[in-house]
């Protein structure tokens, strides 16, 4: 099961940086800043502009009954999906900010809380941020992106997890 967790939560932070894309380099590409890049401005689109394209406003969900109380939640955010499949937990939300103060509130939070940090990433190659805490048998992976528009994407899932001597691998 942690051998199932772990390639989960890689796969969900690859996934992440993947579809979250790059503010810097989309400005850089467009010759503009990166709000204007994303957000469009009255003036002149320079070539290499329409590459540039704002994710849909997200359409808001409830937050789940089960989401850990412990867990680091950004005070403003949207739920935008929830999974459960298998005995793991995934929800998505979209919060306004950058990718590195709010992958700095996480982890302070999560430290705070009393989770163990088994990995950190704050600023991968694709502007996004991953994260994996331990807490008993508890794991939560928390993955962060840009997703257009002023606002990041966070990923969590959840799962319980076994340690070897319970038959875990």
């Amino acid at each position: 099961m942690l051998r199932y967790s772990l390639a989960l939560a890689l796969a969900v932070a690859t996934a992440l940086s993947a579809c979250g894309g790059d503010r810097k380099e989309a400005a850089n590409v467009a010759g503009a800043t990166p709000d204007a890049a994303v957000a469009g401005t009255d003036t002149a689109a320079p070539v290499g502009a329409a590459d540039v394209v704002a994710e849909p406003a997200a359409v808001p969900v409830a937050l789940p009954e089960w989401f850990p109380k412990d867990v680091y939640l950004p005070a403003d955010h949207t739920v935008v999906e929830v999974n459960e499949e298998d005995g793991a937990h995934a929800v998505e939300l979209r919060a306004r900010g950058e990718v590195l103060n709010l992958a700095g509130q996480a982890q302070a939070a999560m430290l705070a809380a009393a989770w163990t940090e088994n990995h950190y990433s704050p600023v991968d190659t694709r502007g996004g941020a991953s994260m994996y805490y331990r807490k008993g048998d508890r794991s939560a992976t928390l993955a962060m992106a840009w997703a257009g528009n002023g606002q990041i994407r966070l990923l969590y899932n959840f799962a319980t997890v076994q340690a070897k001597e319970d038959g875990g691998n």
